[in-house]
Formats: C-alpha cells, sequence, structure tokens
C-alpha cells in the first residue's frame, strides 16, 4: 500500500507541476528532505549503537558495492558500453543527480544522461520492491535501496521493517554516499 502511496504521490507530483501554476522555491525540496532525514534520526536515538552494527553496516555496503558491479558486469555481455563505463553508471548507487553530473561533466553527457536513467530507475525498483522484499530480508532492502537508503528510502524502509534496520539503512546510506564521487570517479580515470 505505501509503495502505491509513493508513485502516485509522484505522479499527482508530475502532473500538478506540469498543469499548474504552482511552483515551489528550489530550497523547500531540501527542507523536506531535511526534516523527514531529522525526524527518523530523532526515533533511531532509541536506539544504542553496539559493534555488530557496525559490522552489519560494513557487511551490508560491501554486499551493495560488490552485488551491484556483479550485476552491473552481467549486463555489461548485452550492451556495446565499455565496461568502464557500465561500472560509472552503476557506481551511482542510486544517486542519480550526482552521478549523472559527475559523468557528463568527466566523461559524455550520454553516459551522464544514462547513468541518470538508470540510477533513478534503482530508487524507483527499490520503492516499489521494498514491501515485498521486507518480508523476506530486511537486509535486502537496505542493499537494493544503495545511497537512497538514508533519504528517499528510509521512510518506506522504516515502515516495513524495524528500528534496527533502520538504523542499518541510515548508516549504509551514509557511507555509500561517500563511496560515490570516488567510486564514478575512479572508474571514469580508466578511460
Amino acid at each position: 500500500m505505501m509503495a502505491i502511496l509513493l508513485l502516485s504521490s509522484v505522479v499527482v507530483g508530475v502532473f500538478v507541476g506540469r498543469w499548474s501554476s504552482l511552483r515551489l522555491p528550489d530550497w523547500s525540496i531540501n527542507v523536506v528532505l531535511y526534516v523527514i532525514v531529522f525526524l527518523v534520526g530523532v526515533d533511531l536515538s532509541k536506539e544504542k549503537v553496539r559493534f555488530d552494527v557496525v559490522k552489519k553496516v560494513l557487511l551490508s555496503v560491501a554486499a551493495t558495492v560488490l552485488g551491484t558491479y556483479a550485476g552491473a558486469l552481467a549486463l555489461s555481455f548485452f550492451s556495446s558500453m565499455k565496461r568502464f563505463e557500465i561500472l560509472a553508471v552503476a557506481s551511482g548507487f542510486g544517486w542519480y543527480s550526482l552521478s549523472a553530473i559527475i559523468i557528463s561533466n568527466l566523461y559524455s553527457a550520454q553516459l551522464g544522461a544514462i547513468a541518470f536513467f538508470s540510477n533513478v530507475m534503482r530508487e524507483l525498483y527499490a520503492i516499489v520492491l521494498t514491501p515485498i522484499l521486507s518480508s523476506y530480508s530486511k537486509t535486502a532492502v537496505v542493499s537494493i535501496a544503495g545511497a537512497t537508503s538514508m533519504d528517499t528510502l528510509l521512510g518506506p524502509i522504516s515502515h516495513y521493517t524495524d528500528r534496527e534496520t533502520s538504523f542499518l539503512a541510515f548508516a549504509h546510506g551514509f557511507v555509500v554516499t561517500m563511496l560515490v564521487p570516488i567510486l564514478v570517479n575512479s572508474f571514469l580515470a580508466f578511460r
């Protein structure tokens, strides 16, 4: 139900933005995102951080990175793109705005557009799959979200899982977000 509400909200937002005179200031999106992250942070503050949580965060980050690259390499056999290009695109881990800009500025606008689209699709898949996957594996929900597990997907992850998984999602998203510019630039250096 939450996935339907999230997707419906996006569709309604597109229609309202497209066919009405309503224009929100650019900063308003960031303010709403900060409020959501703040509220989740308040909720997470009730958890005590233990060493095994740090271990879980590092393992989930490793699983996300390695799983993403394994999938990207498997798909590379069906593409005419160079492997470093595919891996650079995959290194966005759902952070479509930054990865697309880095790739467009350092390599090509075409590959930047591919990075934007593929990382938006990753986020949409994560939104749709969160309710389904959460009943099978809470860490899979975190990994599929990639960098967005600490922001856009934090709400749905919190809704469909528990506090510990929400904390894991936030920490995981933070670490993966820090890796995005490093890994994207690293693969672009191979050109």
